[in-house]
């Protein structure tokens, strides 16, 4: 009687195994709350008759996992400019421009991404002279910013990998 009970639960124990790799992998994605990234940033420094200006356009992407308890609404807080190192800031806040409505929204399971644009020529502005050459360090710059999370409280902080401007 007792060996029975052992190979029908071990039967059962095999059968739910099967099962398992048969319907695919189990969801392993940890991200229950949005984690940020920024991608492709890229800055152009240009030489003006009134100073030098800026144009720059990066995309956020915004990630959020399966095991999620809902779907979260993302509002951006700031991004700024700064050096690679991320001890100085050189351009804060750093007026972006997007076409996308804010704030997004992010479904469990999912991503989201927004690209933004930066052009002070169009703003009607110029970039301090020293903020210009620090633009153009050969240690390079990072775009970090902080979003705000609906399933988080606070914020949160996202920075770009080092990348170079393209400088006169």
């Amino acid at each position: 009687m007792k060996a029975r009970a052992r190979r029908s639960a071990a039967t059962t124990l095999a059968a739910a195994a099967l099962a398992t790799m048969a319907s695919g992998c189990i969801n392993t994605d940890a991200a229950v709350f949005v984690e940020p990234s920024i991608a492709a940033p890229e800055a152009t420094v240009s030489a003006n008759a009134l100073g030098p200006g800026l144009t720059a356009s990066f995309a956020l992407e915004l990630h959020l996992g399966a095991r999620a308890s809902g779907p979260s609404r993302v509002a951006v807080r700031t991004f700024a400019i700064t050096s690679a190192d991320q001890k100085t800031s050189i351009v804060e806040p750093l007026l972006v421009e997007t076409t996308a409505a804010l704030p997004v929204e992010v479904a469990p399971d999912s991503d989201v991404a927004v690209a933004f644009t930066v052009d002070t020529g169009a703003q009607g502005g110029t970039l301090p002279a020293d903020a210009a050459a620090a633009l153009c360090a050969a240690e390079g710059i990072r775009i970090t910013g902080a979003i705000e999370d609906s399933l988080e409280d606070g914020a949160t902080p996202v920075a770009s990998a080092v990348f170079h401007a393209d400088c006169p």
